[in-house]
C-alpha cells in the first residue's frame, strides 16, 4: 500500500513537471516562430506613392487692436493700493498689515490714481502716526501705524510695503 501511494506521488510530480515543460518549451517554439515571421514581414517594403506636394499659404498673424477706454462699458479706477510684501520688522509688519491687503485710506486720505500710496506717506515725517484703513477679505478694519525712517534716507517716512495699484472697475452712471 505504501508503494502504491508512493508511486502515485511521483506520477503527480512527474506530470506536473512534464506540463511545465512542455509550456516553456512551445513558449519558446511560438515566440521563435513569431521572430522569424516579422522579421521576414519587415523585408517586404511595398512602394506607396508620395502625396503631391502642396505650396503653403502663408498666414499673415492679425495684431490685437487695442479697444479705447471711451468705447468700453465700464472704467477703470484706482481704490487702493494691494500689498503684495510687507518687508520684516518695518512699521508695516509691526502693525499687522499682510500681504493681500487693500489699503484704501491713510488718515482719511483716498488711496486713488492721482494719490498714490507712496504720496500720501510722503506727506508725513517719520515718527508720525497715522491710521491706516484696509480691506482685508470682506472686512474694512482701521490700524495705527507709526512711520519709521527709511533705511537709505533717514527723513523719509516709511511704512515697509510693497504693493501695486487696486483698480476696480465703474459703470457709467455710478453703478
Amino acid at each position: 500500500m505504501k508503494q502504491d501511494k508512493n508511486f502515485y506521488i511521483l506520477a503527480i510530480v512527474l506530470g506536473v513537471l512534464a506540463i511545465l515543460l512542455s509550456t516553456c518549451l512551445g513558449a519558446l517554439a511560438g515566440g521563435l516562430v513569431g521572430y522569424w515571421a516579422g522579421r521576414r514581414a519587415a523585408t517586404a517594403v511595398i512602394p506607396l506613392p508620395l502625396p503631391e506636394e502642396k505650396q503653403p499659404t502663408p498666414i499673415v498673424p492679425q495684431k490685437p487692436q487695442p479697444t479705447p477706454p471711451e468705447s468700453l462699458p465700464w472704467k477703470p479706477v484706482v481704490n487702493g493700493a494691494l500689498i503684495t510684501r510687507v518687508v520684516d520688522d518695518s512699521p508695516a509688519d509691526e502693525a499687522g498689515i499682510k500681504p493681500g491687503d487693500v489699503i484704501i485710506a491713510v488718515d482719511g486720505k483716498r488711496v486713488t490714481e492721482e494719490n498714490a500710496l507712496d504720496q500720501i506717506i510722503r506727506g508725513y515725517r517719520p515718527g508720525d502716526k497715522v491710521e491706516i484703513t484696509l480691506w482685508r477679505g470682506a472686512r474694512e478694519r482701521s490700524l495705527k501705524v507709526k512711520l519709521g525712517s527709511r533705511p537709505e534716507d533717514p527723513g523719509i517716512p516709511y511704512l515697509g510695503v510693497y504693493y501695486i495699484p487696486f483698480i476696480s472697475v465703474q459703470r457709467p452712471g455710478g453703478d
